[in-house]
């Protein structure tokens, strides 16, 4: 592992703020992982790559990916604006989606495509804004 996914999960383990995310009381309408990000108990590079590693999905990160409109069709902007994602690629039939978190209701691209695969990639909340924001300019 490299120098900073190592001091990433020292910092998570040592304030223990992985664990806070599973007894974190609900602030109505947001997630766990965005109170720890709007208090800055945890930077948001730091999480997204300690929520991969509990996960198991890989890390990618945003900073210069440019959305390919035409995946929007498959999941509309107001639903990744909403759920903090972004589609990064069409293969076959998989889609490959970033999220800045772990559960993201995909529903609605489930329900319209049933036979199109979402592999899930774990992003910085911040990027995937950004990349977001690209997707209107």
């Amino acid at each position: 592992m490299s120098t900073t996914v190592d001091a990433a999960i020292a910092d998570l383990r040592q304030l223990g703020l992985l664990a806070l995310l599973d007894v974190l009381p609900r602030r109505p309408g947001e997630r766990p992982e965005d109170t720890l990000l709007d208090l800055k108990l945890v930077d948001d590079r730091a999480l997204a790559l300690a929520l991969a590693i509990r996960s198991g999905r890989t890390f990618a990160g945003l900073r210069h990916t440019v959305p390919d409109h035409r995946l929007f069709l498959y999941l509309p902007l107001h639903v990744a604006q909403r759920e903090r994602i972004i589609p990064l690629s069409l293969v076959e039939n998989r889609l490959t989606i970033a999220c800045a978190y772990l559960d993201p209701d995909l529903s609605a691209v489930a329900d319209r495509f049933p036979n199109l695969e979402l592999e899930l990639l774990v992003s910085p909340r911040v990027e995937i804004l950004q990349a977001l924001q690209r997707v209107g300019a």
